[in-house]
């Protein structure tokens, strides 16, 4: 029988959900990537930035064997202590307030399964390669997973110069000045002792409390060096992308000190809507001067980014659940969206016959104030109600018609002549095929500008919908060989599979919060956020950068 590789090229290619079924959230991602360099959604902890060159300094001092295999095992056995130390010392103060303890921890869930019962832990059990009580697939565990990539690009860790047989190497500089200042709050003897036990026992992670990421706190030249890699704020840690971190950081702490303790808004939504109106919620504007200033329009190009996202989402959404729940889930090819799309939004009667220039002309002149976000109105609203609707069959011509009243309002507001000056990238990075800010402006003084309001939606429905998600679909299927069909052609007609849901994108705003609450920038109070001391004074130093 043939090896299975060898016959593979006539296997089916395996179907997966996939995300970004319309390629319409690349530019979102590529935005909120530029304005938190060095920080991502599964960074979750800022101590992994110091403990990590640690763990690899200590492997080159204390141990003979240098090879990758040993560095393996040396490396799963410290992820899971270190987080076994941020569990044990949770329940031991009997603290609910995960943040300051084991939340993000790598291998928590896994571990968190042990309960205070058992007598002997075996560290082998869990950071075994194999097993059922594996704490993580991936051989370099979290580091290899989460945390190589970011701490790479800050120059903290690198691949080793001695090739790809030898373990992960430390920047010179900054990893081992960061892996020092760790050392220096730890009980490093005792933490490799436990490490290289057969088992350890609850009360021997008790004497390894230091190490818990709430004993940053407690250790000054670590937390210094961590606010000097974050903010930036000495030339040994101003690398690429160091400006831009300082200043959205910054811009995150000025927005908690106004506002930090909404009971309507959750912070991420707070900082979007601010960031997008220039304005707090109640109306009043969010005044701010030099690289503050520049973050918040960021922000704002990128949340003006995600409501075109979410609108082109929201409406291939409505229509691939209208075409499942009126046409038996078959459309005969991609053109005929256009009467479902048209279909849809008939509540909008005889409107559909005028120019699409006078609807925006009249959206333009009845669309709430741009500072006043909060009004139900208000496009950022309309996205919230839009994310928010289900897609039962009595939704559909709602999620329909927030969808066209977004692309309306993102329409009669204006798109400048290059919405994305803030960012560095190359005007040529917009390919004009696709769906962006750009792609938008362009549309609409040509190919929209002398279309109906109703011949618009008809062209939305297949261009920047069905049509587009199959042209996207068959890239992913030449490039990577993965089904991401969620309207799949088949014989002589098309058959929907699945209506993804509209979504935002995660724009690393939880994980920038916890890390700022990790290094004492601001706490957490029943009500919300609140600024510390050494926040203010974070604050001053963002805002002359």
């Amino acid at each position: 029988m043939k090896p299975v590789e060898d016959i593979a090229w006539v296997c089916p290619p395996e179907p997966i959900r996939g995300l970004d079924h319309l390629g319409v959230q690349a530019p979102c991602t590529t935005l909120y990537t530029q304005l938190l360099p060095g920080i991502t959604n599964v960074t979750d902890r800022a101590r992994y930035y110091a403990f990590y060159p640690w763990v690899i300094w200590s492997f080159e001092r204390r141990y003979a064997d240098h090879s990758l295999d040993e560095f393996r095992r040396v490396l799963r056995r410290a992820e899971c202590l270190f987080a076994l130390i941020a569990i044990r010392h949770a329940r031991a103060l009997d603290d609910a307030d995960h943040g300051r303890h084991g939340i993000g921890m790598v291998g928590r869930f896994e571990l968190l399964r042990i309960g205070d019962d058992v007598e002997e832990i075996s560290l082998n059990e869990y950071a075994a390669l194999e097993g059922p009580k594996r704490y993580f697939k991936n051989k370099l565990g979290g580091l290899g997973q989460y945390y190589f990539g970011p701490l790479r690009d800050l120059r903290i860790l690198d691949h080793s110069p001695q090739g790809n047989d030898y373990p992960l190497g430390y920047d010179r500089e900054r990893g081992r000045e960061l892996a020092e200042a760790f050392a220096k709050g730890v009980a490093e003897d005792a933490f490799f002792r436990g490490l290289e036990a057969s088992a350890i026992t609850w009360s021997d992670l008790d004497e390894l409390a230091s190490f818990c990421p709430c004993g940053l706190r407690a250790s000054p030249v670590e937390q210094e060096l961590l606010h000097d890699l974050f903010l930036a704020r000495t030339a040994t840690y101003d690398v690429d992308g160091g400006p831009a971190r300082r200043a959205s950081l910054g811009l995150m702490l000025d927005l908690v000190r106004r506002d930090g303790k909404n009971p309507t808004y959750t912070y991420e939504a707070l900082l979007r809507g601010a960031s997008y109106a220039g304005a707090l919620p109640d109306g009043s504007p969010w005044e701010l001067e030099g690289a503050l200033l520049r973050a918040r329009g960021g922000w704002g190009t990128y949340q003006r980014n995600e409501l075109l996202s979410a609108a082109v989402q929201g409406l291939f959404a409505a229509i691939l659940r209208a075409i499942q729940r009126d046409h038996r889930g078959v459309l005969r090819e991609s053109a005929d969206a256009a009467n479902v799309g048209e279909r849809l939004l008939s509540s909008f009667g005889a409107r559909l016959a005028r120019p699409l220039a006078d609807e925006i002309a009249q959206v333009r002149g009845e669309l709430p104030p741009l500072a006043n976000w909060t009004a139900p109105e208000h496009e950022l609203e309309r996205g919230w109600q839009l994310l928010d609707l289900g897609l039962e069959d009595d939704q559909l011509e709602d999620a329909a018609e927030k969808s066209i009243q977004i692309l309306l309002a993102l329409l009669a507001r204006g798109v400048d002549e290059y919405p994305y000056a803030d960012f560095e990238l190359d005007p040529e990075y917009f390919d004009p095929q696709e769906v962006h800010l750009l792609s938008l402006r362009q549309a609409s003084r040509t190919t929209w500008a002398a279309m109906s309001l109703g011949e618009w939606i008809r062209w939305l429905s297949v261009h920047w919908c069905v049509g587009r998600h199959l042209r996207v679909a068959l890239r992913k299927l030449r490039a990577e060989r993965r089904d991401t069909f969620r309207i799949r052609p088949l014989e002589g007609e098309l058959r929907v599979v699945e209506a993804p849901a509209p979504t935002y994108t995660l724009p690393r705003v939880t994980r920038a919060v916890q890390i700022l609450r990790d290094l004492d920038l601001i706490d957490v109070e029943d009500d919300g956020l609140l600024l510390t001391e050494r926040g203010r004074a974070a604050l001053e130093v963002c805002r002359g950068g």
